[in-house]
């Protein structure tokens, strides 16, 4: 064991030793290098181990530094540096204060959390699964459990311990080692059911929650098989938790949840709303990927990424601030059976129908048309062509001058302007459907390019820094609801926002996204906010409710409805205050859909006619490009 005051590689000064298990122990360091800056250093000791077993832990250890390198995600624990000395192997994380989740629940009565607090947990370790696991080829964590989860003083969650992680090999018959937690594991783990997959990490998941929520300790238990029923455990709980720790838990993997998206739909009712514990604003959130949207416009079809596996968290995942941490200590927590305690459902989110609205809107913006040729004047930018057959042209805010931005031999739809002027967009020019940005017409270049995953329908943050898309597994249905990401403006720095949507948009304030989703059975228009990492329905539509952006001042959205409850096709445009209330019907007749608003108040839309504007309280509507098969406009500002 290292003593304090050891310096390693000239650089990392021991201050005292935080963690230990396994075949090594965790220190807390001095970077002399960086003063100030503090790290954990993991070591590995070989020589502690059996010669049969060195080989292969030797193996673990470097291969948790390859995976947690190349990951780059808020929920996982940063690595700086990886080294040999003394024949001793040395893993350098960035150090954050926090208590792993068994030492938590070591401190409640009855070794359980809150409903709330546990399904806050389980959202985060959600979302950082669903980044695992859509990873080409997917990681398997494989070890899931109280010991490897570290929560921050402000309830942010972190995996830890990426020992027996590993790729998911195709077509590989079972692990070479069995290895896990018993209690944890899943049954294929123990050897004779094939290879770990992801759907093994789903059985862990379904454990952990059985723990958070009843007190169970399946460690504890004289067999790991089968978990006992949550009900039997606790009295009171909803039927929707009750249901997915079961399922979750079934001994063969062809009987569990397929993916960490369908957990978590069948898991959070779409009315629910979570508030993370005490969690802070995140940092600027990395642009996203742009997905591909859905056309608003009758027989256009629907431009949606395929359903990552549908993954209603809806009111899940909170972006997870970026927090090294240490390896877990080992802890025997509490296994009592805790007293049976009725659940009360929190308040749900409402909304108001828009079957009879009032009109006009009550909207107070003084409309001022452009000219042609105004200085100064916002351009229009849409796509032209039958869905998946498109291209993408640039107007003047009267509708003239049409040039064709991106005219390549393959689909570019759902574009999006960038403060720069550029054009973000969605394109299948190879193989997969891409975030695209184009600076000038033909000039067109991908910002992703992931063969296994759809990402559409970008939008570009206000300050230019980021994107948000929906990312969907490559063949999957485009018309479903898609994973909801955030990526940098370069393409890099990819994460889930943790819930599913369709034609994400940002507010004018750069604090929250409005997007469409049917999660419900009926499209809807929700919000997500950034700093509380929540999402609230803003619509209580009676047919379908779609494609929504945001007036200048942030203070309401636009949206269109559908003829009725089983079609998509639009029918009338509204106005809904983004704090909640009834909507204001704006236009109607001829189909309008997929609205755009102008800083001066002019609202442009697809319609039967071609592409149209009106001003905000509903007058002086008028053609702009005739000939329906342009769709999606937006205003460049």
């Amino acid at each position: 064991m290292l003593t304090p005051g050891t310096v390693l590689q000239g650089r990392y000064q021991i201050v005292t030793q935080i963690g230990g298990g396994g075949m090594g122990v965790v220190y807390l360091a001095e970077d002399n290098r960086l003063p100030g800056r503090r790290c954990a250093i993991k070591e590995a000791s070989p020589e502690k181990l059996a010669p049969q077993d060195r080989p292969w832990a030797i193996q673990n250890f470097q291969q948790e530094a390859q995976i947690l390198a190349r990951l780059h995600h808020p929920g996982l624990t940063a690595v700086t540096d990886f080294f040999a000395e003394g024949g001793k192997l040395y893993l350098v994380m960035e150090f954050i204060e926090g208590e792993t989740l068994e030492k938590r629940l070591a401190r409640m009565p009855g070794g359980r959390l809150s409903l709330d607090e546990a399904l806050n947990i389980i959202q985060q370790l959600c979302n950082v699964l669903l980044f695992l696991h859509s990873q080409n080829p997917p990681v398997v964590f494989r070890d899931l459990k109280p010991a490897n989860v570290m929560i921050t003083p402000q309830g942010e969650v972190k995996l830890i311990d990426f020992g027996i992680a590993r790729f998911f090999k195709t077509g590989q018959a079972q692990d070479t080692m069995n290895l896990g937690t018993p209690g944890y594991a899943a049954p294929e783990q123990y050897g004779g059911l094939g290879q770990t997959d992801p759907r093994s990490d789903i059985y862990s998941l379904g454990a952990l929650l059985l723990r958070l929520v009843t007190g169970y300790d399946p460690i504890r238990a004289a067999t790991p098989f089968p978990l006992p029923a949550p009900g039997s455990l606790v009295r009171g709980l909803p039927p929707q938790v009750e249901e997915a720790i079961v399922r979750a838990t079934q001994l063969q993997p062809h009987l569990r949840y397929p993916s960490v998206q369908e957990f978590c739909q069948a898991l959070f009712a779409p009315a629910r709303v979570i508030s993370p514990p005490t969690l802070p604003p995140p940092p600027p959130a990395p642009p996203a990927a742009p997905t591909q949207s859905l056309s608003a416009r009758p027989g256009k079809g629907l431009w949606i990424g395929l359903a990552v596996a549908s993954v209603l968290l809806v009111v899940l995942c909170v972006v997870v601030i970026a927090f090294a941490a240490s390896l877990p200590e080992l802890f025997v927590g509490g296994g009592t059976t805790p007293p049976v305690t009725p659940w009360t459902p929190p308040t749900t989110f409402g909304g108001s129908p828009t079957s009879t609205p009032p009109r006009p809107p009550a909207i107070t913006v003084t409309p001022t048309p452009y000219l042609a040729g105004e200085t100064g004047a916002p351009r229009i930018v849409y796509v032209n062509g039958d869905v998946g057959r498109t291209d993408i042209y640039i107007a003047q805010a009267d509708g003239s001058g049409a040039t064709c931005w991106a005219c390549a031999a393959c689909d570019e739809a759902e574009p999006a302007w960038s403060p720069d002027g550029a054009i973000v967009y969605q394109a299948d020019c190879s193989g997969s459907y891409d975030i695209w940005i184009a600076r000038s017409p033909g000039g067109g270049q991908a910002l992703t390019h992931t063969p296994a995953v759809d990402e559409r329908e970008p939008d570009v943050s206000p300050d230019g820094a980021r994107i948000v898309y929906r990312a969907n597994p490559t063949g999957s249905d485009r018309n479903a609801d898609g994973d909801l990401q955030v990526m940098n403006a370069d393409g890099s720095g990819a994460y889930s926002l943790g819930t599913v949507g369709r034609g994400p948009a940002w507010s004018p304030d750069g604090r929250r996204i409005a997007f469409m989703s049917n999660r419900d059975g009926r499209w809807q228009i929700y919000l997500y906010d950034f700093q509380s990492g929540t999402t609230t329905r803003l619509t209580d539509c009676l047919t379908n409710c779609r494609w929504p952006a945001w007036s200048p001042d942030g203070q309401a959205v636009v949206y269109h409805s559908t003829t009725s409850a089983s079609t998509t096709d639009a029918d009338t445009i509204w106005i809904v205050p983004a704090a909640g209330g009834s909507p204001s019907q704006l236009v109607s007749g001829s189909h309008p859909g997929r609205p755009g608003w102008s800083r001066n108040g002019q609202i442009v839309f697809n319609s039967d006619r071609g592409i149209e504007v009106v001003n905000a309280d509903g007058s002086g509507r008028r053609v702009l490009i005739a000939d329906n098969v342009n769709w999606a406009p937006a205003w460049s500002e």
